[in-house]
């Protein structure tokens, strides 16, 4: 079996038992049309979020201001991160990345290469078992690494920034337009897949100890780039909140689908009218 088949069973048998949070997780059979629905679905929340900073409120543009003021406050450190982990590659924290860096063998775990392929997974368990919640999370994640790659690709093509390993030390390298594959450092790719993901996953099921394990494992992801010299500890920083941002608002959708079919199916039938006949003979 392949890695990206193992990587993405495992990911089936994760969540297998696992229910959506509002949601209960039945067997039944999936029709065409239902799945026209979530494909529709699915389809628009990619839309829904590419338009969410449209309908951001205060407290929405806040957090995303502390999140800008966060990214600046890290570009002083950035060369002296970089530094460090070129003087420090036997450190121990190196051994814990090495299945997550560019040699080793989940290196492309959050890349559209695997990521595709665990959402078909889970979309087809949920199919073949009528399970919504399998079929959820696969078309979430799904969702979740459109909305990552075509915003990120847009990105790229606005903002060159070189990678640390072509740099020379020199972090404060942004220019305009984008340009090659060695100057999109901002914004880390793997960080924002990872943490799309896990967080759509971690906020839409309840996964139990599975929800560490996940976070843990996107974390690692993140790290084994800025190990790699791919991407500076900014980059790195605004990919996860960029990506924890993407499955939260993915997981709220959700939810509210559920919150709506709950009450739609909870509601009590209108009583049939009574109509009482009379008849007299004089």
């Amino acid at each position: 079996m392949s890695g990206a088949s193992a990587t993405a069973w495992c990911a089936v048998g994760a969540l297998l038992f696992t229910s959506p949070v509002g949601a209960p997780v039945g067997g039944a059979q999936v029709t065409a049309r239902a799945m026209a629905h979530e494909v529709g679905d699915a389809l628009s929340d990619v839309g829904y979020v590419w338009g969410s900073s449209l309908r951001a409120d205060r407290s929405g543009w806040a957090v995303a201001g502390l999140s800008v003021a966060g990214f600046a406050m890290l570009l002083p450190i950035d060369r002296h991160v970089d530094r460090w982990v070129v003087g420090h590659q036997s450190a121990a924290v190196f051994d814990v990345l090495a299945p997550f860096r560019e040699q080793g063998p989940l290196t492309s775990l959050v890349t559209a290469r695997q990521l595709v392929p665990i959402s078909a997974a889970l979309v087809l368990g949920g199919v073949v078992s009528g399970r919504r919640g399998l079929r959820e999370a696969g078309w979430g994640c799904a969702s979740a690494l459109a909305v990552s790659s075509t915003m990120r690709y847009a990105v790229y093509l606005l903002v060159a920034r070189p990678r640390p390993s072509i740099a020379e030390g020199s972090q404060y390298g942004f220019r305009v337009p984008g340009g090659d594959w060695n100057e999109r450092s901002f914004i880390a790719g793997h960080a924002t897949n990872a943490f799309a993901c896990t967080s759509f996953w971690n906020e839409r099921f309840d996964l139990g100890a599975g929800e560490p394990v996940l976070y843990a494992t996107a974390t690692l992801i993140a790290l084994s780039r800025i190990a790699d010299r791919r991407h500076w500890t900014s980059d790195t920083f605004a990919g996860v909140v960029v990506g924890t941002a993407i499955g939260r608002v993915l997981a709220t959708r959700y939810t509210h689908r559920a919150s709506v079919r709950n009450a739609r199916g909870s509601a009590a039938p209108r009583p049939a009218p009574i109509v009482i006949l009379w008849r007299t003979t004089f």
